[in-house]
Parts: C-alpha cells; sequence; structure tokens
C-alpha cells in the first residue's frame, strides 16, 4: 500500500512540473509576439507621420479609386476656384486627359458663373446654333447699357416687353467682336432667362409641333402669309422622320379638336383653347412620347426644341456668351422690376403679363418616367451648364457631368490658370 502511494505521489508531481513549463513558454510567446506588434507598430506610426495619410474624407483619396467615384459639387467648385489642386490621377477620356464626375446641381457657383466653364461642341450642336454662328440676336439698350439674350420658351415675350416697353431696348444682330467689346470694353450688362429645363421641354415642344404642323402650308393660318408658306415649305422636311406626330391632320382644325372642347370650338373662340385642360384621349401623349423616343438631340426639327445652353454662346465656337447674370423665368416679373430698379426705372405691378400663357395639348402629368427619364438625358448639357438640379425621377439615372482638362487657350479666358472644362459626362 505505501509503495502504491509514493508511486502515485511521483506521477503528480511531474505533472505539474510539465504544467508549470507548458505555462512558462506559453507566457514567453505571448511576450514576444507584444514585442514584435510593439515594434511593427511603431514602425507603421512613424512611417504615418512621415507620408500624407489619406482618409475618407480627403480628396486625394479619390484618386486611388477613379472610376468609383462622384465627387461633391464643393469639391468640384473648389477645384475651379483654385481653393484645391486639380488632382494628378483620375479617369482619363479618351483623349488622356483627366476629367473628374459629379452631379448636375451641385457646384456652389450661379448658373451664369458655371456657363462660364462650360464647353460645348460647336460641330456636334450645329443645328441648334445656327442663327448664332456669325451674329448673335439680342435687345440692346444703349441708354441702360443692357443686352438681352432671348432664349424661347424661357420667358422670352415678357422679357422683349421689359426691353422694349420700359428700357429703351431695340433688337440687334451684334458681331461677336461687337459683342465682347460692349461686355468687356464698355461695361454693358448682359442677361438673359432660364427654366428648369424638363418643364421647359413640355413648353418647346407644343409651341414647335404648332409651327411645323400641315396647316402652316396652307389654310386659315396662312392664307394671307406668303413667306411663312415658304418659310414651312423650306423646312418641312425635318419632319420626315417623325411621320406619326401628324397621322389623320391637315386642317388646324383636326389637331384643335384633339385638344379643345367641343362648346368653347362651336363659339368660334379658338384662343380660349388656350384657357383650358386639354380633352386629348392619349393620341397626342402617344405621339409625343414617340417622338421622345426616336429623338436624339442633335437635330431639332424648330428652334424652340434648341438647348438653354445652346443659345447662350457663340454659334461657331461653343464658347459661353459673356453674361452677366441669367435669371430665373419662373419670377420673371420681379426679377425684370429688380432689373429695371438699378437702372432707374420702374415697372408697375401687373405689366409684365406678356408671356404666351396656355394649357397642355396633352396631359404632361401622363407622361411616363421612362420618357421623362430620356428627355433629362436629352438635356444633359443644359442641367451641367447652368448647374440645375435633377428632378427627382430623374435623380438615378446616372446623369452626370464632367470637370475635364482642356487642350488650348479659351477666348475668355485672361491668364494661365488650369484650363478646365465642365460638360455631360461620357459626351
Amino acid at each position: 500500500m505505501l509503495s502504491s502511494g509514493a508511486g502515485g505521489t511521483s506521477d503528480s508531481t511531474q505533472r505539474k512540473g510539465t504544467t508549470t513549463i507548458l505555462l512558462l513558454l506559453i507566457a514567453f510567446l505571448i511576450g514576444i509576439s507584444s514585442i514584435f506588434n510593439f515594434i511593427v507598430g511603431n514602425q507603421v506610426a512613424i512611417k504615418s507621420v512621415g507620408t500624407n495619410v489619406v482618409t475618407d474624407n480627403d480628396p486625394t483619396t479619390k484618386q486611388l479609386r477613379p472610376n468609383l467615384n462622384v465627387y461633391d459639387g464643393e469639391e468640384i467648385t473648389k477645384f475651379l476656384t483654385g481653393e484645391l489642386p486639380f488632382p494628378t490621377g483620375c479617369t482619363r477620356n479618351m483623349n488622356g486627359r483627366c476629367r473628374l464626375k459629379f452631379k448636375p446641381g451641385t457646384l456652389q457657383l450661379s448658373s451664369a458663373q458655371t456657363l462660364q466653364q462650360c464647353y460645348v461642341d460647336a460641330n456636334k450642336y450645329k443645328e441648334h446654333t445656327l442663327r448664332s454662328r456669325n451674329t448673335v440676336a439680342a435687345s440692346v439698350s444703349h441708354k441702360h447699357k443692357m443686352i438681352y439674350r432671348n432664349i424661347p420658351k424661357s420667358a422670352s415675350s415678357t422679357s422683349r416687353h421689359a426691353m422694349m416697353d420700359f428700357l429703351e431696348g431695340q433688337d440687334l444682330q451684334l458681331k461677336h467682336d461687337e459683342l465682347i467689346n460692349l461686355v468687356h470694353e464698355d461695361n454693358y450688362t448682359m442677361v438673359s432667362f432660364i427654366r428648369e429645363p424638363l418643364t421647359r421641354f413640355y413648353s418647346s415642344y407644343d409651341e414647335a409641333y404648332f409651327r411645323m404642323g400641315p396647316w402652316m402650308g396652307e389654310g386659315e393660318i396662312v392664307w394671307d402669309k406668303p413667306k411663312l408658306r415658304e418659310w414651312f415649305k423650306n423646312v418641312k422636311h425635318k419632319m420626315d422622320k417623325y411621320p406619326y406626330l401628324y397621322e389623320g391632320m391637315k386642317e388646324i382644325n383636326d389637331f384643335r379638336k384633339m385638344y379643345c372642347p367641343k362648346e368653347v370650338l362651336d363659339k368660334g373662340r379658338f384662343l380660349d383653347c388656350n384657357k383650358y385642360d386639354s380633352i386629348d384621349d392619349g393620341r397626342l401623349l402617344k405621339r409625343f412620347e414617340q417622338f421622345v423616343h426616336d429623338y436624339d438631340g442633335i437635330e431639332p426639327f424648330d428652334v424652340h426644341l434648341n438647348m438653354q445652353t445652346t443659345n447662350l454662346i457663340y454659334g461657331s465656337s461653343g464658347e459661353p456668351l459673356p453674361m452677366s447674370a441669367l435669371y430665373n423665368a419662373s419670377n420673371a416679373e420681379k426679377e425684370w422690376q429688380d432689373v429695371a430698379s438699378q437702372k432707374g426705372v420702374t415697372i408697375p405691378d401687373g405689366e409684365m403679363k406678356h408671356g404666351r400663357h396656355q394649357s397642355r395639348r396633352f396631359d404632361v402629368s401622363k407622361v411616363s418616367e421612362v420618357t421623362q427619364q430620356k428627355i433629362c438625358q436629352l438635356l444633359a448639357l443644359d442641367y451641367c451648364c447652368l448647374n440645375f438640379k435633377l428632378p427627382e425621377v430623374c435623380d438615378d439615372v446616372g446623369l452626370y457631368c464632367a470637370l475635364e482638362q482642356m487642350e488650348g487657350q479659351r477666348m475668355w479666358k485672361k491668364d494661365d490658370s488650369l484650363n478646365v472644362v465642365i460638360r455631360p459626362w461620357g459626351k
């Protein structure tokens, strides 16, 4: 029994010894690991102090993943103003020039300031700028040293009324050099009015549709207007791409019956049709949506479909006109009153109701989201160059703007600062 007890004590002592050794070994390994992590950690920290550490809030981070990044408008604005250096590592276009992506309407700049940074391919949009390749049509008041550039369907009737009847303006065709001298040498103010692009497109199409109808070739509207008939004869070929637009129509009354209430037509007071909601049964809407589907935005069939931006450039070069201010067309009366007041002229309330207010000839509220999104894409130039925020329906269609390096000196640049331009992404 004693011998047996002595053997058990010996085994127990051996197990305790082994356990102690293992614990010491583990403690040693932990100590070595801690020392290693401490040394490596300090080396990383030392390296971090000696270099620029990039974070998600640092603009230079974006250079590491350019294809995934969309810059915010504040950063793009700072690149434009020189508050931040232009990135060197970025997405490149087909010519190898640097370009940065951002959302329309996010710049901390006015529409006029944004336009001055815009680039328009004059050759690509030549059908939009035929009237401004050599001269620019404008209302000019030499007395008040003011120039108004007309943009159809953007408070143009109201604005011309203000210039002609209150500011002693006259319609002129200004050569490009003459216009530049008036603004830069003689300190004339040049203004225009702009409108939310999607909303304006509905009005532009409405006007263009009426102006290009077959009733402009013959019938009651033009029987005593030979020049208008001749004009239509020369331009009607532009409608060949869209044969469905006037299907079943020949006379103006064929069109009126599609949108104007019968009781109004029976009275013969056709202008009153514009005061009533359209009775369109869907046919006019369907034709509009088909047109949007087929339209490329490059060859408008009427000047009213020209984009606002293409009305604000020199048609020969694509350079922006020297605009002093771009005002909101939806608030035209008050804006003109303020402008006139600065010139010492008073425009009484209620004197600016000269626009052709009319109901749409189809129900805009029924336009499909797909069609609205296509319109936004067609008008990317206006959204980017005039700094308009996208409507909600178009916010997720992948429409972006680019701030892009450009070769060659631009006519409006007076210094050696970085030559960058704004344009639609992918255009």
